[in-house]
């Protein structure tokens, strides 16, 4: 048993014996539930010499590797089941090189290099207290601030507790669905007694629609994707079909390099190509474009080398301009059928005509046609140049750029591609870019556990040791991500798996200056407010019977298609009018619009992820720090006087506890559940059941009774105001 152990987790859970012991029950039940599970069969590789740590030898082929163990087929045809971590450094690569990515293993590999990390911090905080108790040159007030800065950070390198089956299910469901699970979906998780319920639960909310909706939140924020597509919001594009297709690339697990590849080198109309969503985002601005997409995907902030040479960055203004040259024929206005602009033409003087004559305003229908001028493609000149107050030796002010280049990484040779932007997609998304891979593995630890390797997550410097907070897991995460194929799903299965996501929150936060000196070191999640989008979804989850219910109903792709290709010779005015009040109802609903005309009917109760983007000044989702969408993943958790004023006596909160059509109260007032309305409230905002001074307190505010008549509002009102409610814990 101790053999398999790792002498690093040992080091830590000795320091306690009730947290060795309850290490020791949890391995053993890892080791107990992994010898159960079967290993999914897969082709046998060729027979070779197996050697354990104890250099014991035996001939067998792999048959398969899953839950931390190797599957093997001995020579005179029995099979058996060898531990991963058992065998030799050479065969365990092996098995890394040949077989499927185990989520189970790489997890505990993971675990392993955390807890590595954190005994080589212990042991250097105490050789700094040491050396600070030794001198003799301090005076106490010096000593003692330096000690309690010692005792801050060691304190962060103790591990935290495993969560409980509560815990686990309220943070699982908020990271991965993006919700507070429902009433029948804590009662059904906490009541079954099975020993893999956990690793069953992750499975199946990564591959569910409210993992799509949630991660969606995330990409739109990462991607600045929202409605009228660009930074200037053309009234004449529809944001819709990049929406959509960003989440069919969530749901179908399309791979990260892939998707990015095909967001750079995108060619057509928006509703052909839904791609090209991302290079109309930055419309006209291709030099702020490049700044945005280094940032994205590189993780590198080069913004400073538009103007000047970067003061941080090994990178020069002329690095800035060559790079942007790979983009430099790129053209907004392709047109590639002149025939039909020809016919749009004398449609708009047609339409100008029949508006006159019907006194109404063309200018919303010739708006409509202005879709149409928006076609992705590149032309055959490159209009990059210097800027005109161009000051270094290298170039001239004004001079074209038309030899696009790289400033780091491997030469890239343009002829061999079918362009400059495919030869730079080519170059970017590439295994052996030494930041591409890193960058999406550094914002997706982030993402999972609140706190970057590299903080900040747009900085990522050219050399990463001493710099990584953990420069061995940093690595081993990148080449996670290059042995799952660039499958976010399966990273994340992995990240969701590990102990440290299933133990407590880290109360104790680093300091700035501790992050940028590389003196946190990272020993759990961090603690975290609800998002905005976390927050409202989790309402949705206590209002409506089925939180995804509705998130295809605005789904606007495929209408977008059929609405944009028709045939406008014989298209008449009253058909044009037609045509354009279709598609100016295709869209998604404001965060305040009402269900119906009653009055205090309440907003719409659909996922944050179908709403507009961004919701309005004034909205729940605005108040509660919802990005903008104008820069990079600019949303904040900061608490205001308006998000406390919502919850305490919003209509929004009014109406959950009130409304006998929502199903929180609906559910609490049933009389034919197992549990009474305190433990249905319970469960369906905190996921736990209360706690015996909790249904003390919960008693004297259900008024009432039990049953139909009882009123929970103030009971459901307490408990959405909690700091319990709104922190993931």
């Amino acid at each position: 048993m101790l053999a398999f152990c790792n002498a690093d987790m040992l080091f830590w859970y000795s320091l306690q014996s009730a947290e060795f012991d309850r290490f020791m029950k949890n391995l053993c039940l890892f080791l107990a539930l992994a010898c159960l599970t079967a290993i999914p069969a897969f082709a046998e590789e060729e027979l070779r010499k197996w050697t354990d740590l104890q250099g014991r030898k035996i001939e067998a082929r792999m048959t398969g590797f899953a839950d931390g163990f190797v599957g093997l087929k001995l020579k005179d045809g029995r099979d058996m089941q060898f531990p991963f971590n058992k065998l030799s450094e050479n065969d365990r690569g092996y098995v890394r090189e040949n077989a499927p990515v185990d989520p189970a293993t790489a997890a505990y590999e993971i675990d392993k290099l955390v807890w590595a990390r954190l005994k080589e911090a212990n042991a250097d905080i105490k050789v700094q207290r040491a050396a600070i108790m030794a001198k003799k040159d301090i005076d106490s007030a010096t000593r003692n601030k330096a000690l309690a800065k010692l005792a801050h950070m060691e304190k962060m390198t103790h591990p935290t507790k495993p969560l409980s089956d509560e815990a686990f299910l309220r943070r699982v469901y908020l990271d991965i669905a993006g919700r507070i699970p429902t009433y029948e979906e804590a009662d059904k998780f906490l009541r079954t007694p099975s020993k893999t319920k956990r690793a069953e639960l992750i499975d199946e909310l990564i591959d569910s629609e409210a993992f799509v909706s949630h991660f969606f939140n995330y990409m739109s924020d990462l991607l600045r994707i929202r409605d009228g597509i660009s930074m200037g919001g053309f009234n004449n594009m529809k944001s819709g079909a990049y929406v959509d297709w960003v989440k069919d690339q969530i749901r179908e697990d399309r791979p990260w390099n892939e998707m990015v590849s095909d967001m750079l080198t995108a060619k057509g109309y928006l509703w052909e190509n839904p791609a090209t969503g991302y290079l109309l985002t930055d419309f006209g601005m291709e030099l702020c474009n490049l700044s945005n997409t280094f940032t994205t995907f590189a993780g590198t902030e080069i913004t400073c080398a538009q103007c000047h040479d970067h003061p941080f960055e090994d990178v020069y203004q002329m690095d800035f301009f060559k790079m942007a040259s790979f983009f430099g024929q790129l053209k907004y206005d392709a047109r590639p059928d002149p025939e039909l602009m020809k016919t749009l033409a004398a449609k708009k003087k047609e339409y100008a005509a029949a508006a006159k004559k019907a006194e109404k305003n063309a200018n919303d229908l010739n708006n409509f046609l202005n879709a149409y001028n928006m076609n992705l493609g590149d032309g055959d000149q490159n209009k990059i140049k210097l800027p005109f107050d161009y000051k270094y030796d290298d170039g001239d002010p004004n001079q074209p750029i038309t030899n696009p280049q790289t400033y780091f990484g491997e030469m890239v040779k343009v002829e061999k591609f079918d362009g400059p932007r495919e030869a730079f997609a080519d170059w970017l998304t590439s295994e052996k870019n030494p930041r591409f891979t890193i960058n999406i593995v550094n914002r997706l630890w982030k993402h999972v556990f609140g706190i970057a390797q590299i903080e900040p997550v747009d900085n990522i410097p050219g050399h990463l040791d001493g710099q990584a907070q953990n420069y061995e897991l940093l690595k081993f995460l990148e080449s996670l991500m290059k042995e799952v194929d660039y499958s976010m799903k399966d990273f994340l299965r992995v990240m969701y798996k590990t102990q440290r996501y299933q133990s407590e929150a880290c109360y104790a936060s680093p300091t700035l200056e501790m992050i940028d000196k590389g003196e946190f070191h990272f020993a759990a999640p961090v603690l975290r407010r609800m998002s905005a989008e976390q927050l409202w979804d989790s309402l949705v989850a206590m209002s409506v019977p089925d939180p995804e219910g509705e998130q295809r109903l605005t789904r606007i792709l495929d209408e977008y298609r059929e609405l944009m290709d028709v045939d406008w010779k014989t298209m008449t005015y009253s058909d044009a009018e037609a045509l354009r009040a279709r598609y100016n109802a295709m869209g998604k609903p404001s965060v305040m619009m009402s269900n119906n005309k009653k009055k205090n009917a309440g907003p719409t109760m659909i996922r944050a992820s179908e709403m507009r983007l961004p919701s309005g000044v004034g909205s729940f989702l605005y108040a509660f720090g919802q990005s903008d969408k104008k820069f990079i993943e600019n949303s904040n958790t900061d608490g205001t006087i308006p998000q406390v004023m919502m919850l305490l006596n919003g209509s929004l909160t009014n109406q959950i506890m009130t409304s006998k059509d929502k199903t929180l109260v609906r559910l609490a007032q049933a009389e034919d559940s197992h549990d009474d309305g305190i433990d249905i409230v319970f469960l369906s905002i905190l996921s736990r059941r209360p706690h015996p001074q909790d249904r003390d307190y919960a008693e004297k505010l259900v008024r009432g009774g039990q049953g139909a008549s009882a009123d929970y509002s103030d009971l459901i009102w307490a408990l959405l105001n909690t700091r319990e409610f709104m922190f993931i814990q």
